[in-house]
């Protein structure tokens, strides 16, 4: 699967509503030193903040309540894009605050390690690319990722603009990583993995 990208998933009443909810005092944030995994191994950290909305793990499962909000933006969108929807993995939203920096992205990760789908949804307008490599899991080994990272070996494929509404989706395998604004005050985005 090449990247898969919808302008308007979902409609412009629903995106307000997203974008007001997501954007209120009312939502709870959590801080992260690095927002990438395999943390440890990294030679930098990018801190970010996280909203984990719902997480399919039988030891320590998690539902938000932001979790019925949001999931049927992940079903509109598969509808729109002809994707077959089996079972839901994550929802995480992630917001970046306005950072001057001199690093183009983020810590390339991949969110599992399994055959999977990775969506993201673009909660508000601004800048800071998702940006999308050619390496998959199956060429580099997640325990090699941060050494490779450190390389600065990993090859971009796509880099994708925030844009309110807008909604891409890629195979799970590949190597992603997203990056501060520079412009805009935030950066909102819903990370949703899913077979």
């Amino acid at each position: 699967m090449d990247l898969i990208e919808i302008s308007n998933a979902i409609p412009k009443t629903y995106q307000d509503q997203v974008e007001q909810e997501l954007g209120s005092s009312r939502m709870v944030w959590s801080f992260a030193e690095e927002i990438a995994r395999s943390a440890s191994s990294f030679e930098a950290s990018y801190p970010g903040f996280g909203h984990l909305a719902f997480h399919a793990d039988e030891n320590d499962p998690v539902i938000s309540p932001m979790s019925s909000l949001l999931l049927p933006i992940l079903y509109v969108f598969c509808e729109k894009a002809n994707i077959e929807y089996r079972a839901l993995l994550r929802i995480r939203v992630g917001l970046f605050t306005k950072t001057v920096t001199e690093a183009r992205h983020h810590n390339p990760h991949v969110d599992y390690d399994e055959p999977h789908h990775t969506a993201v949804y673009y909660v508000n307008d601004g800048d800071g690319d998702t940006f999308i490599f050619d390496q998959t899991f199956d060429d580099v080994p997640v325990e090699d990722s941060a050494r490779y990272a450190n390389e600065k070996r990993f090859t971009i494929r796509h880099a994708v603009a925030p844009q309110k509404g807008k909604m891409i989706c890629f195979d799970g395998r590949h190597y992603h990583a997203s990056s501060y604004p520079t412009k805009a005050s935030k950066r909102i985005a819903i990370t949703y993995n899913f077979v």
